[in-house]
């Protein structure tokens, strides 16, 4: 903070304020833009979708869990996973309702999941096949 006061300092001297102030306040006005306005956004919508959960809602927990609500007390739901199976999990580990869509995964667009792989084993195992027969 002392070194934001003296550069201030030093620019009112020089005659020069507005624009080190500029150069001092562009840089943090655009990382609140980018960075903290889209993840309160993220946190309100989120708030919503908790505040709307009701009885017999499908839900998707941050671990990938697929359940039923069968019970909200408080902070806690009651999730049915299978028949006779209810697990109890945080009412904010709820990530999405199982009706929407699941949001495709940012950053590893380009990556593959390994089906090389598996297409090697396949033309390999099919090998051995032509070979035995």
């Amino acid at each position: 903070m002392n070194a934001v006061i003296s550069i201030l300092a030093a620019a009112k001297q020089e005659g020069g304020g507005l624009l080190s102030i500029l150069i001092l306040v562009l840089p943090l006005a655009a990382l609140f833009y980018l960075m903290i306005i889209p993840q309160r956004k993220q946190r309100q919508k989120h708030a919503e979708f908790v505040s709307t959960l009701s009885e017999g809602d499908e839900v998707v927990t941050a671990g990938g869990l697929y359940g039923t609500i069968t019970h909200i007390e408080g902070a806690v739901v009651h999730l049915e996973v299978d028949t006779d199976v209810v697990v109890r999990v945080s009412k904010s580990s709820l990530t999405r309702s199982a009706a929407e869509p699941e949001e495709p995964a940012r950053g590893g667009a380009g990556r593959s999941s390994g089906s090389a792989r598996g297409s090697r084993a396949t033309s390999s195992a099919s090998d051995d096949a032509d070979t035995a027969g």
